[in-house]
């Protein structure tokens, strides 16, 4: 481990004491984060984190075809909307029948309900007769957000009824696939968050409501969960930037090829694969590079050519030098 250097003999001691003091301090960091994270993962199983952001509308249609937003009007079939206040063009409702007649959970559709979709605007002006109410359905940016369910909208005859919305798109995770632990299924819905405002009317049999936006913003919620892929990527990418920082300190640790299992397992629980892999070591390396020394049976060169060996065999890539040599092998043939 980065972490565990041992102390070079060429080094003062106070820098020595300050590289320890260094590699501590970073390993309770480490353990720190690492409880953290497992903290944030306990309590998400149980209450999932919430993500907000905003999109402009403008900004939407930049990357969607286009935003519409459908109603749904019961107890007439006839209405004319304009999009503009001032503007006295008035056109009649087309039905959204391309919208299909499903609901999210109890909103469920009234008889003799129609549903009618607008591009999403600042103002949009409709002039219904007599009517029982209106619900606010659902959102369409390229897909179909439905809207959650609530109390229908209700007016009043000579009445203008102002509907005041601000739409936000809910991604809600509805199966934790084990608790979390490798992530889930979601549904995704509208919440139009609605309050009206009502002024009187002069012309007589006419009832008319108004839809307008608070902003020309769409909000998003997206629930998310802590999972173990993402727990140890954290983990994982944490320690590399603490292991970075501790190389930029004090330089890099040793190379070693040996892991946990050669050094502790089989020390303590294998110890006849490290007899073995001592018996192996004795018999192609012999002598053992570093540990040998100096021997009066071996030659300089037997020991350089067992230093190789080793190097090849465990540190070094060599394959590509063999690619050059018979590369340049075939050339000189040729």
């Amino acid at each position: 481990m980065v972490f565990a250097e041992n102390k070079q003999s060429t080094e003062p001691y106070s820098f020595i004491f300050l590289k320890k003091l260094c590699s501590f301090s970073f390993i309770i960091i480490l353990i720190y984060y690492t409880y953290d994270q497992f903290s944030q993962f306990s309590n998400s199983i149980s209450k999932p984190n919430l993500i907000f952001r905003k999109q402009h509308v403008k900004e939407i249609l930049n990357t969607a075809k286009n935003i519409n937003i459908t109603i749904e009007i019961c107890g007439t079939d006839n209405c004319t909307y304009t999009y503009n206040s001032n503007n006295t063009d008035w056109k009649k409702c087309v039905a959204a029948n391309e919208v299909p007649f499903e609901v999210l959970s109890d909103n469920v559709s009234v008889p003799d309900c129609f549903r009618y979709s607008f591009d999403y605007q600042e103002r949009i002006d409709i002039e219904v007769p007599p009517i029982t109410a209106v619900h606010l359905d659902g959102l369409e940016i390229d897909q179909y957000y439905y809207a959650i369910s609530s109390s229908p909208l209700f007016f009043i005859n000579n009445i203008t009824t102002t509907i005041y919305y601000s739409p936000t798109i809910i991604k809600q995770i509805s199966d934790k696939y084990v608790y979390g632990l490798a992530g889930g299924k979601s549904k995704e819905y509208v919440d139009f968050n609605v309050h009206t405002d009502m002024t009187p009317l002069i012309t007589p049999n006419v009832t008319t409501f108004v839809l307008r936006p608070i902003s020309m913003n769409i909000y998003y919620q997206e629930e998310t969960y802590y999972d173990l892929g993402s727990i140890i990527s954290s983990i994982g990418g944490f320690f590399s930037s603490l292991s970075g920082i501790f190389v930029f300190l004090f330089g890099a640790s040793k190379l070693a090829p040996w892991g946990f299992l050669q050094i502790y397992v089989f020390n303590c629980l294998c110890i006849r694969y490290q007899r073995k892999l001592a018996k192996k070591l004795k018999s192609k390396y012999e002598p053992i590079p570093f540990i040998s020394g100096r021997t009066k049976n071996f030659t300089l060169e037997e020991r350089i050519q067992s230093m190789e060996n080793l190097l090849e065999e465990y540190y070094l890539d060599t394959n590509f030098l063999n690619l050059l040599i018979e590369e340049n092998n075939v050339d000189d043939k040729v």
